[in-house]
């Protein structure tokens, strides 16, 4: 499916992605009554700040 989206498009789809996964993860702890309702922005941005970090490393093309 990616194949067929521009390279702009392709790259919002895979941080939304980065994006969702993070909220999933802080989602489930807050869910559990592990932690509170801060771990899911949190986990969020950290995911977030984590895609960013591999994107740059991996060479995306966007600068």
């Amino acid at each position: 499916m990616l194949d067929s989206l521009s390279e702009p498009m392709r790259m919002l789809v895979t941080r939304l992605a980065v994006l969702a996964a993070g909220v999933l993860l802080g989602a489930a702890p807050y869910a559990l009554g592990l932690a509170g309702p801060l771990a899911v922005p949190l986990a969020a941005v950290a995911a977030v700040v984590a895609g960013e970090i591999y994107f740059l490393v991996a060479g995306d093309g966007s600068g």
